[in-house]
């Protein structure tokens, strides 16, 4: 099983996120390849393949973060990785509350290093994918991105989510949601 832990977005947050990527969409070349809008979530740690035998011990990972507690968190803004003159991946970024999803993030990562899962060391830095480009044309996707808040949520539960690859792209489906403290 293909799996990782996401924050998922809210209806209203992929709504307003919608537009977005339609222009970004219109402002690319050829090779780039768009997130479907209803799959928007941010990654909180990739497992990649495990066997269901391990999803006990991913259960009591995601556990571990019920305790934090929910919060508000803003999209805004966009860049790519690995930098804009290389582009690979174009995403947004977090205005408000991305000290949050950090901490989510860190938690979480320490929770299934501590029951054995191998992880990135790359520090994790908070951003919502949008594209993956092949070739060039990330500055006019960059500029079309509005200045300013672009979507706003009530970060309050992450998920388990298993990925499955096919001739379409990832289908997801969440396996299971643990809920964060409520404030």
């Amino acid at each position: 099983m293909r799996l990782f832990f996401a924050l998922q977005l809210s209806q209203e947050a992929k709504s307003r996120l919608r537009p977005v990527i339609e222009a970004a969409r219109r402002a690319s070349g050829d090779g780039t390849s768009f997130t479907r809008p209803e799959q928007l979530h941010f990654t909180l740690a990739f497992l990649g393949e495990q066997p269901e035998s391990a999803l006990q011990s991913l259960a009591q990972a995601g556990e571990a973060v019920c305790a934090l507690p929910a919060f508000e968190l803003a999209i805004a803004g966009a860049g790519a990785f690995p930098d804009r003159r290389r582009p690979h991946v174009l995403w947004l970024g977090v205005s408000e509350g991305g000290e949050h999803l950090c901490a989510l993030a860190e938690k979480l990562c320490a929770a299934l290093r501590e029951r054995g899962f191998a992880l990135e060391e790359r520090p994790f830095r908070p951003h919502l994918t949008i594209a993956r480009i092949k070739r060039g044309g990330a500055d006019k996707m960059l500029r079309s991105a509005p200045e300013g808040e672009l979507a706003r949520m009530r970060a309050e539960e992450i998920c388990l989510v298993q990925s499955v690859l096919g001739s379409g792209g990832a289908t997801h489906s969440v396996l299971r949601g643990f809920a964060l403290e409520p404030k």
